[in-house]
């Protein structure tokens, strides 16, 4: 249920009360009056057998009614206060048939006045409008009946007699008690219609707001969506074109080789320049299988086939072996490359090492790239908290713009500038960093300012720090 529809439901609980209470309160004020009625003397004619009947016959509806009310039975059913207000209807045409023709005392019918008037209440209050009309309309009918049947029964004309003055302000006053509970029964009536229809409303709006809301998850998702399908367009088509070009150079060379040696094209003689053309076919084919292990790598760590085992072990020794596998290509492009051990303790972590070992690699790999001759690459190694380490590569290169940091870490990006076309490769070194940083749940940063260098950050968990008899200060190069 809705919000508007519990408040409407608790209005309408709170109506049901309200009812209950005004019968309960008028129904003892009766039996009180009754009460009163029973103690003093009797009219003239009554017995005191009958005047108990009378008012023990009162007290019964009264209590019915009281009842009835308090378990929901007169605001829920129709045929409840049909029967209930037919037993006091026919009560009061009772009691004023009995002075009428029996007793002989039509002037103590005006002392019924209130109460009849009160019974009229009862079907405009608590049913429909159409119903209490036909209720309070069989009502005032009888009365008017037994009144006009008396006139005629004692010859008397109303417009002359004294007598029949009371009797027939009497049934004015019903009538005008009818008329007027009819007008409150519109008005009631209209007053409920009004209140549903503004319920309907304000659950209409409601909806429409929900419909609203949900309409604008839908197009935010859809907007996502649209904007993933587009990364995934564009991501295929950067890998096509970064493929295509980095696959065809190294098979031209290939395929354009080996046709020349196949051919003998250069003779007999040329053994020295098929051997010269055998390690670039070597080379190129060692350059597409690099490729191709690229892709296949990072396929398998962002699929989850990469197995990860982490151990304990030395971060010192690993950084070293790092320097050594890299030493040869930073010589040959002419750049210093060092280590900074910014410790004097003996770093233990634990983590996979050869991932950690790769990411290394990568790193030194990508700033060497980017470094001209005469810059220098840094492995820096320094404690950052108790429990963790960071790993630091550190370059004097081109750098990288502040708006393609998160960029150049999406597969197949690589930096456009045109001082860089030279080198190649897949642009998938630092997404393959990124996904082994994620996959062994430790941070990887990267920092960088044009013309100034990059510091790429990998933040490792630490096992212990025990003192350590030597250390490696400033900047070494084996």
């Amino acid at each position: 249920m809705s919000t508007l529809s519990a408040d409407s439901q608790a209005e309408r609980d709170q109506g049901t009360r309200d009812v209950v209470r005004t019968i309960t309160i008028a129904g003892l004020f009766t039996i009180s009056a009754a009460a009163y009625d029973f103690s003093l003397s009797g009219l003239p004619g009554e017995t005191f057998e009958f005047q108990l009947l009378q008012v023990g016959t009162l007290i019964a509806l009264l209590t019915s009614v009281i009842v009835a009310s308090w378990l929901g039975l007169v605001a829920s059913s129709r045929l409840t206060v049909g029967l209930i207000y037919g037993l006091i209807s026919l009560y009061l045409v009772t009691v004023v048939a009995n002075l009428l023709f029996v007793v002989e005392a039509p002037m103590a019918v005006e002392r019924y006045t209130p109460w009849i008037i009160a019974t009229l209440i009862i079907p405009f209050l608590t049913v429909g409008r159409s119903f209490a009309r036909f209720l309070g309309g069989s009502f005032v009918l009888s009365m008017l009946l037994l009144v006009g049947v008396h006139v005629l029964r004692i010859g008397a004309n109303p417009f002359t007699e004294p007598c029949c003055a009371d009797l027939i302000l009497f049934c004015i006053a019903l009538i005008v008690a009818f008329v007027l509970l009819d007008g409150f029964a519109m008005f009631r009536e209209a007053a409920i219609k009004f209140h549903a229809r503004s319920d309907a409303l304000e659950e209409h709006a409601a909806e429409m707001q929900r419909a609203f809301e949900e309409a604008d998850v839908a197009r935010e998702q859809s907007e996502i969506a649209r904007e993933e399908a587009e990364k995934s367009i564009k991501l295929r088509e950067t890998f096509l074109a970064t493929m295509s070009h980095e696959l065809r150079t190294p098979l031209n060379a290939i395929i354009g080789f080996s046709e020349v040696m196949k051919s003998d094209a250069l003779g007999d003689g040329a053994s020295e320049q098929y051997r010269t053309y055998a390690a670039d076919i070597h080379q190129s084919g060692e350059h597409v299988l690099g490729l191709i292990n690229q892709l296949l790598e990072y396929s398998r760590i962002r699929s989850g086939t990469f197995d990860l085992h982490a151990t304990e072990w030395r971060l010192e020794e690993a950084v070293q072996f790092i320097h050594r596998m890299s030493q040869a290509a930073a010589k040959a492009k002419g750049v210093e490359l060092g280590i900074q051990i910014a410790s004097d303790r003996d770093l233990q972590v634990r983590a996979d090492r050869q991932a950690v070992i790769q990411i290394g690699l990568n790193l030194v790999g990508n700033a060497l790239k980017f470094t001209d001759a005469g810059g220098s690459v840094t492995l820096r190694v320094t404690p950052h908290d108790r429990d963790r380490v960071t790993l630091q590569v550190m370059d004097t290169g081109a750098g990288i713009p502040a708006d393609k940091l998160e960029e150049v870490c999406l597969p197949f990006v690589r930096l456009g500038d045109a001082s860089l076309a030279s080198e190649t490769g897949t642009g998938l070194g630092l997404a393959i960093i990124t996904a082994l940083a994620e996959a062994m749940e430790t941070r990887f940063t990267l920092e960088s300012e044009e013309g100034k260098g990059t510091v790429a950050t990998l933040l490792l968990p630490t096992v212990q720090l025990n003192s350590a008899s030597h250390h490696v200060s400033g900047f070494a190069a084996e």
